[in-house]
């Protein structure tokens, strides 16, 4: 849908990403769903870019800054597990 787009960060100023991060961050409770930190500034993480504009529940998840870095970070490596 939003293919047309020059770039992700063009995404993230529309109307639908409001929405789709709005609820997101309802859904979650306003906590990081990894720790339950809460009252602390959140990300809105894609799981998948797949559906950029219709996010789908599971695309997104709420991290705290400490957990978003894990998050990547893990990713990165592809290791699944923490030392």
């Amino acid at each position: 849908m939003y293919k047309e787009l020059n770039s992700y960060k063009e995404y993230l100023k529309t109307y639908d990403w409001n929405e789709a991060r709005k609820n997101a961050l309802n859904k979650s409770k306003y906590k990081c769903q990894l720790c339950g930190k809460k009252n602390i500034k959140l990300n809105v993480h894609h799981n998948t870019y797949e559906n950029l504009g219709k996010e789908k529940e599971e695309d997104l998840i709420v991290l705290c800054d400490k957990c978003h870095e894990k998050f990547h970070d893990i990713v990165a490596t592809g290791d699944k597990h923490e030392n």
